[in-house]
């Protein structure tokens, strides 16, 4: 369903870059029926090395102009591109962003939507972060190929939430960004994917990386503070402390707290301050952020889950 989506496109002048990571589910075989039936696309078959790793690759090898990354769990919805190349084109755009829908895992189409694309904001990343309830998702924007090579924007190899580090440098250097308000992507529900793969071994392995991202983030946000103003840097630092909270969440889980918090606080990413209540309103974030700033109290409750567990 995922190529068969691109096709359903109807673009005239693309390529499309599959890269099989080493797969060992046949995915390798269907790439190359797509590239010998469609000379669009493209296949690159390489060793296993992670989603950063091929994604890096397909910018690697990537000729056009605009560049928009599809995961394979999920697909676009039919004829939404086209017109989104067309406005950020004629608008010469760093970044177009646009909205996406989740769908059941099973699903083979999209859901009925209704796109009617408005007259665009055009502004530079800051003012974008400053004002949108954005995402961190790499596949809820096309991107400049110029963009990304001009700031050397790579996915860092060897971790998950890959897309938070990455996804930050394209919003805050970009020049001109714009967010149409239509859907064009549908992302399947997949319990056993990355992302929500629920093995002691790869919560542990996450913890790392939650905080990795937080790292990546900060760092973006300290290169451009001199440039912010306050709702933006808000917005920004609560994004960093975000994945800082929700790895602490993880941590409680796994009876890890004592050690993860403590490695938080070494990289001075921990005591978090309050979430943003633009991004994360309600009174449970504000509780569940009472508690973390606690870690006494925090790590007490994770004993007694595991033991009642």
């Amino acid at each position: 369903m995922c190529l068969e989506s691109i096709i359903q496109q109807h673009l005239l002048d693309y390529e499309v870059i599959m890269v099989d990571d080493g797969s060992t589910d046949g995915s390798g075989a269907i790439c190359d029926e797509f590239a010998e039936r469609y000379p669009q696309f493209r296949v690159i078959h390489k060793e296993n090395g992670g989603v950063s790793a091929a994604r890096n690759r397909g910018i690697e090898e990537a000729n056009g102009e605009y560049i928009l990354f599809l995961d394979s769990d999920d697909f676009l919805v039919p004829d939404a591109i086209k017109p989104l190349l067309e406005l950020a084109r004629d608008n010469e755009l760093d970044v177009l962003g646009y909205n996406y829908t989740n769908v059941p895992e099973g699903a083979t189409e999209a859901p009925p939507i209704s796109n009617k694309l408005e007259p665009l904001e055009i502004m530079n990343g800051v003012k974008y972060v400053e004002k949108y309830n954005f995402v961190t998702g790499c596949v809820v924007y096309i991107v400049r190929r110029e963009h990304l090579v001009k700031n050397n924007i790579k996915f860092t190899v060897g971790h998950m939430l890959e897309d938070a580090g990455f996804s930050m440098r394209v919003y805050l250097l970009a020049e001109r960004l714009a967010q149409a308000n239509c859907v064009a992507y549908c992302y399947r529900y997949c319990p056993t994917s990355i992302t929500h793969n629920l093995s002691e071994a790869h919560q542990r392995k996450i913890l790392n990386d939650y905080i990795n991202a937080a790292n990546e983030i900060n760092e973006i946000t300290m290169i451009k503070c001199d440039e912010m103003p306050v709702q933006c840097y808000d917005r920004c630092r609560t994004r960093r402390d975000s994945f800082v909270l929700f790895g602490a969440v993880r941590a409680f889980k796994l009876g890890k707290v004592k050690e993860y918090l403590q490695k938080a606080k070494e990289q001075e990413l921990y005591p978090i301050k309050r979430l943003s209540e633009v991004d994360y309103p309600g009174f449970k974030f504000k509780l569940l952020h009472w508690f973390v700033s606690k870690p006494w109290l925090w790590n007490a409750l994770s004993k007694i889950y595991k033991i009642v567990k």
